[in-house]
């Protein structure tokens, strides 16, 4: 009697082996296919994303984070970058960069570009599409941009300091 109890408890313990079994072979199998989706999607276009968080400051001052910023210049011009501003604060803050572009779209649907200055509300984030302004007076030459490189500034028009240089963004090559 013994005998057949252990019996039925091994059938049982395979039995679990290999659905357990199974289970990870479809996990695996899920993740190359993820795995290869991703790496073809990569390949054919990427938007760049970079995510940005307003906060407050004392004497009712705000910045943005990261403070600096470096991107590598897209290869391709369809290569989009995307800013995601992210405003956790309980007051409205604006995005400002002279020099970056907003790509928008028209009533037909054409794609326009404006200068960049984004209103974002309290608990609000936005997505925005960016590209580089082509003239080179829009660009800072301050001696901190690199050789070769392109520097912006940003910052929040609506609180910003007197001396409160913002953040910068490096553009490389």
């Amino acid at each position: 009697m013994c005998m057949g109890l252990f019996d039925s408890n091994v059938r049982h313990a395979t039995t679990r082996l290999t659905l357990k079994g199974r289970t990870a072979l479809r996990i695996g199998a899920a993740a190359c296919v993820l795995t290869t989706w991703m790496l073809c999607s990569w390949s054919v276009g990427h938007a760049e994303t970079i995510r940005f968080n307003a906060y407050d400051l004392e004497n009712q001052q705000a910045a943005w984070a990261p403070q600096e910023v470096t991107i590598r210049q897209p290869d391709k011009a369809e290569e989009e970058l995307i800013f995601i501003l992210n405003n956790p604060t309980e007051r409205t803050h604006a995005f400002e960069a002279p020099g970056l572009l907003e790509q928008i779209s028209d009533q037909d649907g054409a794609p326009l570009t404006k200068p960049l200055r984004v209103t974002v509300a309290p608990g609000e984030t936005m997505e925005v599409v960016i590209r580089f302004a082509p003239a080179e007076s829009d660009r800072d030459t301050e001696t901190f941009c690199q050789t070769g490189s392109s520097c912006y500034r940003f910052y929040c028009p609506l609180h910003r300091a007197d001396n409160d240089p913002g953040g910068i963004i490096h553009l490389v090559p």
